[in-house]
């Protein structure tokens, strides 16, 4: 596949392992990859952000304007992700798509970020403070350097965009039941989702 030629290990293996898949009989191919998912699935937390009223703050302020101000948290937030154990695979349009170990390291991750957005936007005028939502997963998913897929990581992106409104953090069913029970306390009913014809039932993680 083009798009993942040239890059590191784990994006290399994955276009050979799909360049063989193609070359397989369609019946022969769910043994292929049963035989395989062990090299190529892990088990990771993913957390996947959002930019509270980016529509509105462009419209207002210009993109140029949102670039600025997303490039100075990304530019904080790293270094915070990465003493969380989380890696930043990529910033695309207003978000970020994180990884993180197991669910715990994620919902610790999220309370550190959302720690350095408030100190990022104490004394800037209302025009240059940015908030995020987040969505929390856990599975196993296919992390190469710089994407990852699989369900969770669907579900994360669905609830941190569409679901999670400004500073709050919603996990998936697989996420919640992941956590230990000290972290596990800090959660809260948040409502049920839909995906796919099946009802999610939502935590909220407490930021607070």
């Amino acid at each position: 596949m083009a798009y993942l030629r040239g890059a590191g290990s784990r994006t290399r293996r994955l276009a050979a392992f799909l360049a063989r898949r193609a070359r397989t009989a369609g019946a022969e191919r769910a043994e292929l990859d049963r035989r395989r998912s062990r090299t190529l699935f892990r088990q990771r937390a993913i957390v996947f952000t959002d930019t509270d009223d980016f529509t509105v703050l462009v419209a207002r302020h210009g993109v140029l304007h949102f670039l600025m101000l997303f490039d100075r948290a990304v530019h904080a937030l790293e270094p915070v992700v990465r003493r969380g154990g989380g890696r930043l695979l990529k910033a695309e349009g207003d978000s970020l798509l994180l990884s993180y170990p197991d669910a715990a390291a994620a919902c610790r991750g999220v309370v550190a970020m959302q720690a350095t957005l408030r100190r990022l936007n104490a004394r800037k005028p209302r025009s240059e403070r940015l908030a995020f939502s987040y969505g929390i997963g856990f599975g196993d998913v296919l992390e190469i350097e710089h994407d990852v897929f699989g369900l969770e990581v669907n579900l994360a992106s669905k609830l941190g965009e569409d679901r999670a409104r400004r500073n709050e953090a919603l996990l998936t069913p697989a996420a919640a039941a992941a956590l230990p029970s000290a972290v596990r306390g800090r959660l809260v009913p948040h409502a049920v989702a839909t995906f796919e014809g099946r009802t999610i039932p939502v935590q909220r993680l407490r930021l607070g």
